[in-house]
């Protein structure tokens, strides 16, 4: 059984639920993973606290949303290829 010190159980309680959820699910994850593979992760803490980070930088820096409102293809030409011969 793998432990988490109160520290890290204390850092996981303050977290608000949105992001908790967020923290639950790529733990989750992470621990499928590794049970797929064969193996139990051997330091469970260390994986809550990485992924509060990551929830922490996905916050601060979102994915950007790419917009794609074009209503137009941009125009191309392609020159067709003439052998010697034939010119």
């Amino acid at each position: 059984m793998m432990k988490i010190t109160s520290d890290t159980l204390r850092m996981i309680n303050r977290l608000p639920d949105d992001k908790r959820q967020k923290v639950d699910a790529i733990v989750r994850r992470h621990v499928r993973a590794c049970q797929q593979n064969g193996f139990n992760p051997e330091n469970l803490e260390r994986v809550y606290i990485e992924a509060v980070e990551m929830v922490d930088i996905e916050d601060r820096f979102p994915e950007p949303v790419a917009e794609d409102n074009r209503t137009w293809e941009p125009f191309r030409h392609y020159d067709q290829y003439i052998s010697p011969k034939a010119a």
